[in-house]
């Protein structure tokens, strides 16, 4: 009678541990806006689309490091669900500012990397 406890125990624990859905990939919601110049010295509007969430995101027309003499990112738009921490290097170590959900910053602003905090 112990032996058959034991057992439906277990079973029922299993069971609850494989009901339980596995954790989501993380992404912020929504699109992040950004201007950039490209090689021709011509202002593009890009896009992050539910972009990572704590994981600094180089912005790839922005990459001094992959693309030597590319300038930073300016004018960001976030339309996530979360707030965008704009660095000023591609390594995520300088941080500049926070635009928080629905925010925007200027011309002025300049970066090169975002990392979108949960």
């Amino acid at each position: 009678m112990r032996l058959r406890a034991i057992v439906t125990a277990a079973a029922f624990a299993m069971t609850l541990v494989m009901a339980v859905p596995g954790q989501a990939s993380a992404a912020a919601g929504g699109i992040f806006h950004y201007t950039y110049t490209n090689t021709d010295g011509v202002e593009m509007r890009g896009d992050l689309e539910n972009p990572a969430t704590n994981t600094c995101v180089t912005i790839p027309e922005a990459d001094d490091v992959a693309n030597p003499g590319a300038k930073p990112a300016h004018s960001p738009s976030n339309k996530t669900n979360v707030d965008a921490i704009l660095f000023a290097d591609v390594a995520c170590d300088e941080a500049e500012f926070a635009v928080a959900v629905n925010g925007k910053g200027g011309s002025n602003l300049k970066f090169r990397a975002v990392r979108f905090d949960t």
